[in-house]
């Protein structure tokens, strides 16, 4: 859905727009029904598949373990969803959906005389993300790499059992779960921007139709959940691939600032 509308008095002019896209997109046919298990992901710690594909759920929804606290030396849990006391793939269940709920958008300008304000806002809302990213930073023990700050300040310990991180050990057992799914939802401020128009008619320039100069900035705030570096991800395929929302070491997106001048001849 696009909404829009201009306002305008005297010198000064509103042109706001604003879109919404809702998403409710799922598997309606798979071939003799048969689920797709999406590629599997291989870091340090793991080696498992992420997502599936089964009729009538949403495309790409992660697939893993369902943790349950620590047991008596700070080893993760894993619950046994098919009650035969044992952890296997048959407890896998839905962790997360990368598909949010809806996709929004909102562009703003103002004009009063020569200047010109610029305001472009977009987000999304309802997504999980699978942050792989962090799987080799907080819970593998093993190889001696550099850990966040927070697992020494809050792992396992016989006086902190609800700790956020199990014990540090090397015999640490990792599984692809939903420890390591995030809320994705964030609202970026994509572009500002300030604009003067130089009043070159009245300077009785001919040559030149139109000088412009301005100052802007992108990807300025950005208002999420997300623990990592980035929610704007998509580490694995295309906007068609069935991995979605993985955030596997992605390159976050720049903050930027410019000045220019643009001239229309």
């Amino acid at each position: 859905m696009e909404f829009g509308a201009i306002i305008s008095k005297n010198d000064f002019k509103w042109d706001v727009s604003a879109n919404i896209s809702f998403n409710r997109n799922k598997v309606v046919k798979l071939y003799d029904g048969i689920s797709i298990l999406g590629g599997a992901l291989d870091v340090n710690a793991v080696n498992d598949y992420s997502n599936i594909l089964r009729e009538g759920r949403p495309v790409g929804q992660f697939w893993g373990y369902v943790e349950d606290g620590y047991n008596s030396v700070g080893q993760i849990n894993i619950k046994d969803l098919d009650g035969d006391k044992a952890i296997t793939i048959k407890d896998k269940t839905y962790i997360g959906n990368p598909n949010p709920d809806f996709i929004y958008g909102l562009n703003s300008v103002m004009s009063y005389k020569n200047f010109e304000f610029t305001l472009f806002i977009q987000g999304v809302q309802g997504n999980d993300i699978l942050n792989v990213s962090s799987i080799n930073n907080t819970v593998d023990y093993g190889i001696g790499l550099n850990m966040a700050k927070e697992v020494y300040l809050n792992h396992w310990t016989s006086t902190n059992t609800n700790a956020k991180y199990p014990i540090p050990s090397i015999s640490t057992k990792v599984n692809m779960s939903n420890r390591f799914i995030e809320d994705g939802s964030y609202l970026r401020l994509k572009n500002i921007q300030l604009s003067y128009n130089l009043p070159v008619l009245k300077y009785n320039i001919n040559w030149i139709q139109n000088i412009q100069i301005y100052v802007s900035g992108q990807n300025l705030i950005t208002l999420t959940k997300y623990s990592w570096w980035d929610p704007e991800i998509n580490s694995l395929g295309s906007a068609n691939s069935v991995s979605q929302g993985i955030d596997y070491f992605s390159y976050p997106t720049s903050k930027s600032f410019t000045v220019g001048i643009k001239a229309r001849f």
